[in-house]
């Protein structure tokens, strides 16, 4: 091949690479320029450089000390929680009151059948009766081995003053020592059993105490002023002492129960005030936070506060709602005037006063009352602001 071949050959080569290589290098360039790689003297994103004329008055951003709040959702709980139920196995006769009623101490919830307790009494006194009778049977028989035992202890005295004196023969001596020995044996068997006898009537007494008390609790009574809050048996159920019968509440000791995360324990502070708010009955409530149980729930990883609520007109068990618990440690935060913050359509800003410069910055904020903002977001503590800046 000749040398203007090879040239040509090169030339070709050439320019099959420099086309694309032209291109990569133009769309290079057109990136870095909208990206504002050549671009100078730019302001920074999030401010506009603003004209230093008349500055006027300035604020310096500090940060206020705020009551900080723990929101949690809180469940209406009666301190006087009562389930009724039977301390007998017996059929259910009667149930005098149903969910909603309001009762008094003492008053009847409910009759169980007591026919065979009731026949259990009648059989227990007829075996007092009994037991009595034997009682004084074995008095009687104590008496009489009392008066044996007495004449074979005298004839025991004259007839060893006799032998004594060999009036009498020792036969004689002897069997006056073994009738005294069997009246002693009479009066202690005697004794024995007046204390049998003894022993039934107060076991038959005992057991009519038993029947009676179990008579008792064939009727059952209110152990509070309450109000039922659940009807959960109907005559003719079993009643037993395993299953609940009614479920009663008193409505004037009302409290809170709230999960509080473990992280606030320390931060919670017996008998702070708290506001709870019910939507449902669309009221607020004031409490007093009255206990912290010290232990953990290991699953939510919560520990419960107690909260009683000091006029709880219309709640009932169960209800919840919102409650905000004050802290130990107030929340550090960032409050201006509402005349420093300009507002764009839904846009807060303020404007910064950094070295002579006015600088645009966009914030959010909420409103505290009295004409002040709580600033969340956009400033820190140092920066200096104007205060009545123009739109």
């Amino acid at each position: 091949m000749s040398e203007t071949q090879n040239k040509t050959s090169a030339n070709t080569k050439l320019g099959h690479y420099f086309g694309p290589m032209v291109g990569v290098g133009a769309l290079l360039f057109l990136m870095l320029f909208q990206g504002g790689f050549f671009a100078t003297g730019q302001i920074l994103p999030g401010m506009n450089q603003e004209k230093p004329e008349n500055i006027g008055a300035t604020i310096k951003v500090e940060d206020t000390a705020k009551p900080d709040f723990y929101k949690a959702i809180g469940t209406v709980r009666s301190r006087n929680e009562v389930d009724i139920m039977p301390r007998i196995v017996a059929r259910i006769v009667e149930i005098k009151v149903r969910s909603g009623d309001s009762v008094k101490i003492g008053d009847v919830l409910a009759v169980l059948d007591a026919q065979d307790l009731s026949a259990g009494v009648s059989k227990g006194q007829d075996q007092l009766r009994a037991a009595n009778a034997a009682v004084a049977a074995a008095d009687e028989q104590v008496k009489a081995a009392q008066a044996v035992l007495d004449m074979a202890s005298k004839d025991l005295e004259r007839n060893k003053s006799l032998f004594e004196k060999n009036a009498i023969s020792r036969r004689d001596y002897d069997q006056a020592i073994s009738a005294f020995k069997q009246a002693e044996a009479g009066l202690h068997q005697a004794s024995q059993n007046r204390t049998g006898a003894a022993a039934n009537a107060a076991a038959a007494a005992q057991g009519i105490k038993q029947a009676q008390a179990g008579l008792g609790y064939a009727t059952l009574n209110s152990p509070i002023d309450a109000l039922v809050a659940e009807r959960l048996a109907d005559p003719g159920d079993l009643g037993n002492p395993a299953s609940v019968m009614l479920r009663l509440f008193d409505p004037n000791s009302l409290l809170l129960e709230v999960p509080v995360r473990e992280s606030l324990v320390k931060e919670v502070v017996i008998g702070a005030k708290v506001d709870y708010a019910v939507p449902a009955l669309g009221t607020s409530y004031q409490g007093t936070v009255r206990e912290i149980v010290p232990s953990v729930d290991p699953r939510s990883r919560t520990f419960l506060v107690k909260v009683c609520i000091d006029n709880a007109d219309g709640l009932m068990p169960g209800m919840f709602g919102t409650i905000r618990i004050p802290l130990k440690s107030d929340k550090k935060v960032i409050i201006i005037p509402e005349s420093a913050i300009i507002k764009t359509g839904q846009l807060e800003s303020v404007v910064e006063v950094e070295n002579g410069r006015l600088l645009r910055r966009q914030i959010r904020s909420v409103d505290v009352g009295n004409g002040m903002r709580e600033v969340i977001s956009g400033l820190k503590a140092g920066q200096i602001i104007q205060g009545n800046p123009r739109s």
